[in-house]
């Protein structure tokens, strides 16, 4: 018998084939999208705008990591101080003041308060709300040292007086009779140092304002600010081609001869020796005898080891030995940042020491920005904007 229902015995089953042509054009195209994804650098970030002036010019400009704080022409002879926020919080107010002068307008902030001053009077107000804390007397001269303000002046019988103020409260210090043109305080906050119209130098305990020290220049046009550093224990004076070095607090000679800078205009630390910024470059001397110990010529700008030429190229340098670690190219330095100019109307921002690019700033030239924080403000349009970078950093 026949059974129709049976089901015929199973054929060979043909095996599967391979493509292997088409899984190799495959394979070679993950394998290009791959490394051309790896290849592709990550496009930097446009760094988030968080305030700005609108455009309006500024007379003067300080930026802390809470506000910027600028200061505007007004009507008749006021100016206006504005603080914008940073953050949520932060400080945002408007006030209108009154100055002598235009001259030497100057934003400082110290502890809780900000001081506005110029080269005849100070005004200091509580940073977070705007409201005035206390000015300077209407018979002073007021000079801001760290967080102190000399004041100088005549008392009724028209003989010198001197006044050293705390600059959050106005309470006075200390009173002592003389004569300051001008002052500074050193990095220890011990030492004051007084320069009057006649060349004379003295050095004066910033705690009670006792004269430890007195020693007449030779040059009666010195001026203090442009012509005299503190550095460490030292007071540096410049010269036309010399720097010389005094001890403090006694004002006692510290080389026997002049270091020799041509037109010197400032001094810094650089590692274990004192660098002098002149017109024809730096030179790095030696604190404890005053020899050149390098110098890097056409150079004329140094902060943290970087030096710029006068190109505009810049290079990071072994403080020691003055011997070029890494050339960073050209552009100009912010906070820890290297900024470039990107095209007709950008800036862009990279790492200073190592070359990262982090982002772009639109519509700003890398000239003239300040950083503090998280922050960098720059000249846009006429007036201030000030973006947030640090994220990216």
């Amino acid at each position: 018998m026949i059974d129709l229902d049976a089901a015929p015995p199973p054929g060979a089953e043909r095996p599967l084939r391979v493509p292997w042509r088409k899984l190799r054009i495959a394979v070679v195209a993950v394998a290009l999208s791959l490394l051309g994804a790896a290849a592709a650098p990550p496009r930097p970030r446009v760094f988030p705008e968080v305030t700005n002036t609108g455009g309006r010019g500024v007379v003067a400009v300080l930026l802390t990591p809470e506000a910027l704080y600028t200061v505007h022409h007004s009507v008749d002879e006021e100016v206006e101080l504005v603080a914008r926020p940073l953050a949520p919080g932060g400080p945002s107010w408007s006030v209108q003041l009154s100055l002598n002068t235009m001259n030497d307008l100057l934003l400082t902030r110290s502890g809780s308060v900000l001081t506005i001053s110029d080269d005849v009077s100070s005004t200091v107000l509580d940073a977070g709300t705007g409201r005035e804390r206390w000015s300077a007397p209407s018979w002073a001269s007021p000079r801001v040292v760290g967080n102190r303000v000399l004041l100088a002046g005549s008392d009724d019988a028209g003989s010198g007086r001197l006044e050293l103020a705390d600059v959050e409260t106005g309470r006075i210090l200390w009173t002592r009779p003389g004569d300051a043109s001008d002052a500074l305080l050193d990095a220890t906050g011990r030492y004051l140092l007084t320069l009057d119209g006649g060349g004379n130098v003295q050095v004066r305990s910033a705690l009670d304002g006792r004269p430890l020290a007195r020693r007449r220049l030779d040059d009666e046009s010195i001026d203090l600010r442009t012509s005299i550093r503190l550095v460490g224990d030292r007071v540096y004076v410049f010269g036309t081609a010399t720097v010389t070095a005094f001890h403090l607090p006694g004002l006692t000679p510290a080389w026997p001869a002049p270091g020799s800078v041509l037109m010197p205009s400032d001094a810094t630390t650089c590692g274990d020796l004192v660098c002098v910024v002149g017109r024809r470059g730096i030179s790095a001397l030696d604190p404890v005898t005053g020899t050149t110990r390098w110098s890097s010529p056409d150079r004329m700008f140094y902060a943290g080891a970087v030096v710029r030429a006068l190109d505009g190229r810049n290079v990071l340098l072994d403080p020691a030995t003055g011997r070029v670690v890494r050339r960073l190219g050209r552009g100009m330095v912010a906070g820890g940042l290297m900024l470039r100019q990107d095209g007709d109307t950008g800036t862009q921002v990279t790492d200073l020491r190592t070359g990262q690019v982090y982002g772009s700033l639109p519509g700003v030239l890398p000239f003239g920005c300040v950083a503090a924080g998280e922050y960098l403000a720059c000249s846009r349009h006429g007036g201030t904007v000030v973006f947030r970078v640090r994220e990216a950093s």
